[in-house]
């Protein structure tokens, strides 16, 4: 039979039948009159390619593992090469999930009003509110703050990126009421002007600050706590001091996160909890 019959026959291409004789995968059959002419065997052979071709074997390897197969020779190499394909095939099942998980919460998060970021929602949905709160004030107090609550709202955008917004912190943002949420708004309007207040004006709103997250304590460090450990903790830890550095790089704003973070550490479990997820070597623990 010629090329294009046998390729019809085991459901593909003649230019795939020349990619395996290009492998040395199939070998090329002798010719009559010109014209290469396939047999049975050379059908059978290339159904089994593509047999195992379409279990996850990599072509590059199928011509090995089905030499090692026909002569019963070195089965334990067939054997790891199939392990391997199945290890493979295990790893492309998991980032599928993950892709499917990911695009069932974007889903979710549109139909919710939400935008295309891995912001989730309900903190979306609590920086707008901040923002029209911001401008409430009016225009000559709000221009400053609302930039300020923007570089934040990137980093938190930047963090979730990186799966480090549990949705823990959705329910602290939503436990806060409008009387909270006013005051939230003042806090940022006067982080954003603690370039002319000075580093007193700093300390006094770092325990402003602090003295609110006492009052959502137990939810505060419930986010705290679902935060990871371990290397991927110090990681995240560390690209928020960065991104921190960045972002707000007045000195009196670096006086005001140095304090709050000591007020923080100066408690028993929102230290305990910090530690664990940051690390105790840490420079700033």
């Amino acid at each position: 039979m010629r090329i294009k019959e046998m390729a019809d026959l085991a459901g593909t291409t003649p230019r795939a039948v020349r990619h395996y004789h290009q492998l040395g995968l199939l070998d090329v059959p002798p010719t009559v009159r010109g014209r290469r002419e396939y047999g049975v065997e050379h059908l059978a052979r290339l159904l089994r390619i593509r047999w195992l071709a379409g279990g996850g074997l990599p072509l590059p390897r199928v011509a090995d593992m089905l030499a090692a197969d026909e002569s019963g020779a070195d089965r334990d190499s067939v054997l790891r090469d199939l392990r391997a394909a199945r290890r493979s095939i295990d790893a492309q099942q998991r980032a599928l999930r993950e892709q499917a998980d990911r695009i069932d919460g974007l889903i979710a998060q549109v139909a919710d009003g939400g935008t295309l970021s891995p912001l989730p929602s309900v903190l979306a949905r609590f920086y707008d509110d901040i923002e029209d709160r911001i401008r409430a004030v009016g225009q000559g107090v709000s221009d400053k703050a609302l930039r300020t609550v923007r570089a934040e709202r990137q980093i938190m955008m930047i963090l979730a990126s990186r799966g480090a917004i549990p949705a823990s912190a959705g329910l602290l943002v939503e436990g806060l009421d409008g009387a909270e949420r006013d005051e939230c708004a003042r806090q940022i309007i006067a982080f954003a002007r603690l370039d002319e207040t000075g580093e007193a004006s700093a300390l006094r709103l770092a325990q402003d600050t602090w003295e609110l997250a006492l009052r959502h304590k137990e939810q505060t460090l419930a986010v705290l706590d679902d935060l990871p450990g371990g290397p991927l903790g110090r990681a995240l830890w560390d690209l928020a001091e960065v991104l921190a550095g960045i972002s707000y790089s007045q000195k009196a704003q670096q006086v005001f996160t140095t304090r709050l973070l000591a007020l923080m550490l100066s408690d028993p479990e929102f230290a305990a909890t910090i530690r664990r997820s940051a690390g105790r070597e840490h420079p700033r623990l």
